[in-house]
């Protein structure tokens, strides 16, 4: 039965970085949709969640003193099905729903940036849904990659057969970071990406091989606080796999909008609602409902690495300067701004960080929830249907 009244432990001091320099970020739809198996992602099972829906977000990042600017993934190229071949027969075994209405480039020509502008791209790991189509980019884009990419898939496909990349997307720089510096940020080996603590590049593996994430320093010396936001790339791909936690209790009564409901219903929903699927009924509010899936078909390479860069995502997450947002998370849908038409710069103010961080439990099988859609109902190819969920060819007139 849930305690109405839960202390928050308090959580190991983060020791954010001092700095007076800032960067913009803008979030952006790269109109990947996916529709996946969650016993690909996390464990244990619970019943009657069986498929995770995950947009594809990728982020543009400005330095704000010189105006350079670079790329936080690329999303996935819109004819997904011409990737090297081993990947895509990966992806028609393993992901039910996808579809992808435009290549990350088209996206940021139609929202007016200039794209020469954009120095690099960084890839925060190696998968189809992050890669996107570098050689529709100009040659001038540097790939920055995490340690082991270029060992592991360069020169690229076909002489590399299992490498996501063509040979031709490797005609650029390719830079692989080292993160031998000594340098330590939130927990994570770091780069100071500017050298002037205003980007940092982190060492976050056991998702995919070199996989990085990044701290952003979103307000300047002049800011009543300190803020940042986290992007965490594919560290895990639902909040219910680090939330809640002992830092950040489950509240035992929710107001219909933190849970992304309509208030119609009723004005306030008791936890346990919530908490009745919960694999650790003992620990329902405080601890996260998921691991990272371990089976033979996981998509996390290391899945007790990947597990430890989780329990240091929890302490970040606990500090109320940082905004946390992972690539796939479904809640930036109906809570941030996308480009082109404004920036996450001023999540603090606007309580973005309160608004998305229990909207995760509208995706869970919940007594009286009418939440049962799925983000991509399918396979599509140049915009039709071609697969439904259960892989059953559609038939077209």
């Amino acid at each position: 039965m849930a305690t109405a009244g839960l202390t928050p432990e308090a959580a190991p001091r983060l020791n954010l970085p001092k700095g007076v320099v800032s960067c913009t970020i803008a979030a952006i739809n790269t109109t990947c949709d996916l529709t996946v198996p969650i016993d690909t992602l996390c464990e244990p099972s619970i019943d009657d969640h069986n498929l995770l829906n995950l947009p594809t977000i990728a982020f543009l990042i400005t330095h704000q003193p010189s105006g350079r600017q670079v790329l936080f993934d690329l999303g996935c190229r819109k004819d997904f099905w011409n990737l090297p071949l081993p990947i895509a027969e990966t992806i028609k075994a393993k992901v039910p729903g996808i579809r992808v209405d435009k290549n990350l480039i088209d996206v940021l020509v139609e929202g007016g940036s200039d794209i020469a502008n954009i120095e690099a791209a960084i890839l925060s790991h190696h998968h189809y849904d992050h890669i996107g189509h570098p050689s529709t980019f100009p040659k001038s884009l540097d790939l920055i990659v995490g340690p082991g990419f270029s060992e592991e898939f360069l020169p690229g496909y076909p002489t590399i057969t299992t490498s996501p990349f063509f040979e031709n997307d490797f005609d650029r720089n390719v830079r692989e970071l080292d993160f031998s510096g000594g340098l330590i940020i939130v927990g994570f080996r770091a780069i100071d990406y500017f050298e002037d603590g205003s980007l940092y590049l982190l060492d976050s593996p056991g998702h995919a091989v070199g996989h990085i994430s990044a701290l952003v320093r979103t307000t300047d010396s002049i800011a009543a606080i300190d803020t940042f936001v986290f992007l965490g790339g594919d560290i895990c791909h639902f909040g219910g796999s680090f939330r809640a936690t002992r830092y950040l209790p489950m509240p035992y009564m929710l107001s219909p909008y933190d849970v992304g409901q309509s208030p119609d219903k009723s004005p306030t929903l008791c936890c346990t609602q919530f908490t009745a699927c919960h694999p650790q009924q003992e620990n329902a509010r405080t601890s996260p409902y998921y691991k990272v899936c371990s089976g033979s078909d996981s998509w996390y390479e290391n899945p007790p690495l990947a597990q430890q860069s989780i329990e240091k995502l929890k302490v970040i997450d606990a500090d109320d300067r940082v905004l946390v947002l992972i690539a796939h998370d479904l809640a930036m849908l109906d809570v941030i701004s996308f480009f082109p038409k404004g920036t996450i710069n001023d999540w603090h103010n606007l309580g973005w960080k309160q608004k998305l961080r229990w909207r995760f439990l509208n995706e869970l099988p919940v007594e009286g929830n009418e939440r049962k859609e799925v983000l991509v109902n399918g396979t599509y190819v140049d915009g039709k249907r071609v697969k439904d969920l259960d892989g059953k060819c559609m038939q077209h007139q």
